[in-house]
């Protein structure tokens, strides 16, 4: 492709001379740059693309776009104000805008964006639509899975899984679409047929400045969409967002609610237990029919209520969404029972914030029979002011909490579970410190009892721990069934 013809819209100016370079790809890490290639200088939170301009260029690239001043006599250099911004017009360029061919879902707000994204992929395969997925567990194009490095990709590679879509003729995508994603411009060059606000809580406050730019962040995504936002009102921000787009009138709006009749799409809960959730679909007050839900807990219910009224929406048959929520049977990682040797009840679950964690142990104290015995950890490097929040409310729905390890990064892992003991401690729930993750867990298992449940919660899906500048294999889920088929082991040998 001509350089100036994967400029345009970026606003960069081009020397004329310039402007028929032939360009073979894109890059913005030095280190696989190809002969031919344009490389685009981002600035990161740990480092700056600036810096390897000139490795770019030894490693054959042909121009280089910057937002600081560069010299270089072998190669085009041309000035962007914004270059993160600039790469996501550049790379939808390169491709050829292949969203505008598929029909997009993007999912924004702080909880249940995995599994709405899973529950509108299943349905969508139900109504027998090809579907594909990127999202924190991983992108999915046709038969091929690649492992999510964020929950929304950079946008080159963002627009390199849409092209590759586009070419598989899969008719459909459906995406997570993160705060930071849509802050730092990844997906500005998308363009989404619908969107989905599911809630906010406090989150990423090591990122955002504050709960207003959070908001404003995730509020972006609608500025994108073509077609329909669908909002669970019943979040207060979610409520806020409904009234201030409804006030701009740029996009068709769908409400979602399992309080207020008269929102567009009202469930009426008719079962709940630790199986799962039956929920009775009202549209604009015809009733549709029943949804089964396999997951427990009162969120599970909003986040099928607003993937149904999403697809609803989107034209998808009212028997595809039934089936499509009832053949799915669960979400790596989200409230995951972890089927053992000994019938013990163990849940893993992603919770990674104040909110998710709250939700998920409520809905584990309605089910249990015996004690909840809750594992977790907080984040190194991360919105620390979430850490006594958390402490607060595993000790206050716990009957017994072990604090440990998540991914303390270079951060001390005694000064996290400090900052998170000061929340516990005031609830008087008992509880005590392992910092190795697995030896927690094994504790957490050997104090077990008949009837007890316990939460392994901060991870879910991940299959690592970082730790210092390292990162290690680790699962909870197979450290639970390890430990739990040696001590079976342990016990036949010694009889």
């Amino acid at each position: 492709m001509r350089l100036d013809d994967l400029l345009q819209g970026t606003g960069i100016q081009c020397p004329m001379e310039s402007g028929a370079q032939e360009i073979t790809g894109l890059c913005y890490d030095s280190r696989k740059v190809k002969k031919g290639d344009a490389f685009v200088c981002l600035k990161g939170l740990h480092t700056d693309g600036h810096i390897y301009a000139m490795d770019a260029v030894v490693r054959g690239a042909v121009a280089v776009i910057a937002e600081e001043d560069l010299e270089s006599a072998r190669v085009t250099v041309l000035k962007a104000k914004d270059s993160r911004k600039a790469l996501s017009t550049i790379a939808a360029n390169y491709y050829g805008h292949p969203s505008k061919w598929i029909r997009v879902f993007g999912i924004t707000g702080t909880n249940g964006k995995t599994t709405v994204s899973f529950m509108i992929k299943s349905c969508l395969k139900a109504e027998g639509q090809t579907c594909g997925l990127t999202g924190t567990i991983s992108y999915q194009v046709g038969d091929k899975e690649y492992e999510a490095t964020y929950t929304t990709p950079e946008s080159l590679d963002l627009q390199g899984i849409f092209a590759e879509i586009q070419k598989q003729e899969i008719s459909n995508c459906v995406m997570e679409v993160s705060s930071h994603a849509l802050q730092l411009g990844r997906v500005d060059d998308i363009e989404f047929d619908y969107g989905i606000f599911t809630n906010l809580t406090q989150d990423h406050m090591d990122f955002h400045k504050n709960r207003e730019e959070y908001y404003q962040a995730k509020k972006k995504l609608f500025s994108l969409v073509k077609k329909g936002a669908i909002i669970n009102i019943d979040d207060e921000s979610g409520r806020q967002l409904y009234q201030e787009l409804g006030e701009e009138g740029t996009v068709v709006l769908i409400s979602c609610s399992l309080k207020d009749k008269k929102a567009d799409y009202y469930g009426e809960i008719l079962e709940t237990s630790e199986r799962g959730s039956k929920l009775l679909l009202i549209y604009k007050g015809i009733e549709l029919g029943v949804l089964t839900i396999h997951s427990p807990g009162i969120f599970s219910l909003y986040n099928g209520l607003v993937a149904a009224g999403c697809l609803h929406t989107a034209g998808i048959s009212f028997s595809a969404i039934q089936k499509g929520l009832e053949d799915l049977k669960g979400v790596p990682g989200r409230f995951e029972l972890i089927e053992n040797s000994k019938n013990m009840v163990v849940i893993v679950d992603y919770a990674h914030t104040p909110d998710a964690l709250e939700k998920v142990l409520r809905t584990a104290a309605e089910i249990v029979k015996g004690r909840l015995i809750c594992v977790f950890g907080c984040g190194g490097e991360r919105d620390v002011t979430k850490r006594p929040l958390m402490g607060k409310i595993a000790g206050s729905y716990s009957d017994y909490c072990i604090i440990t390890s998540d991914n303390p990064r270079t951060e001390s892992q005694q000064q996290i579970a400090t900052d998170i003991e000061g929340g516990l401690y005031e609830t008087g729930c008992n509880y005590e410190i392992i910092e190795d993750r697995r030896k927690a867990i094994a504790k957490a298992l050997s104090i077990y009892r008949k009837g007890d449940l316990i939460l392994i919660a901060g991870k879910g899906h991940e299959t690592y721990q970082i730790i210092g500048g390292s990162k290690t294999y680790f699962s909870d889920q197979e450290t639970v069934r390890e430990l739990i088929e040696t001590t079976d082991r342990g016990k036949n040998e010694s009889n």
